[in-house]
Formats: C-alpha cells, sequence, structure tokens
C-alpha cells in the first residue's frame, strides 16, 4: 500500500527549509525549489519505500482529500494517508473504499 503526506502548502514547505539552511549556510545562494531538492535527496538517500509520495495541500482541489488523492494522484483503497498541519499533530487515515454510485432515476414507473 502506498502512503500519501499531505503536506502545508509549498511556499510554507521551500520557506521553512530555506529558513533552516540559511541560518547553518548564512550568505549562500539557494535555488528556488528548496523544498523539492531537499526532499528528493532525502528520499533517495534514505532509502524511503517509491510507493511514498508528499504533496503540498495548495497541490489538490478543495474538498475531500481522499477523494482528491484517488482522482489526482491514483491512490486506492486502503493506502495511507498523513496529513501534517503546522499548528497541530499529524492526522492518519485510510482512503475508503468507494462505494458504486446509482445512476439517478429518471423518476418515472415503466
Amino acid at each position: 500500500m502506498a502512503t500519501f503526506y499531505v503536506l502545508p502548502p509549498r511556499s510554507c514547505l521551500d520557506e521553512a527549509v530555506r529558513t533552516f539552511l540559511t541560518r547553518f549556510l548564512p550568505g549562500l545562494p539557494l535555488p528556488a525549489e528548496v523544498w523539492s531538492i531537499v526532499v528528493d535527496h532525502l528520499a533517495q538517500v534514505a532509502n524511503w519505500p517509491e510507493d511514498t509520495f508528499w504533496i503540498p495541500r495548495d497541490e489538490l482541489p478543495e474538498g475531500a482529500v481522499s477523494e482528491a488523492l484517488v482522482e489526482g494522484y491514483g491512490a486506492e483503497p486502503g493506502d495511507q494517508v498523513v496529513e501534517v498541519h503546522l499548528a497541530r499533530p499529524p492526522r492518519t487515515t485510510v482512503v475508503p473504499h468507494q462505494p458504486v454510485a446509482l445512476a439517478p432515476s429518471s423518476g418515472g414507473l415503466s
């Protein structure tokens, strides 16, 4: 099963990594997409599972997170979703099995 980390908006992620790195490496230039570079490198050297995905919240449409992950990122029932927030602990859920939607009735009797 895959794990999807739904993270704060990309601008928050870039700013947090930029703030951290400039504190320890003052005066050195940093790339604009510093978050993506750091997390991609970490995933590679830390040997994170290939079915681990991190998605900034602003890259998902409004609405139910699980539905957005299914429609936009190929999440499947049983996949784990970890919603990471700045002001509260992460929340872990599982992509539910979706019931089959019934076609609307025409309203008349046959």
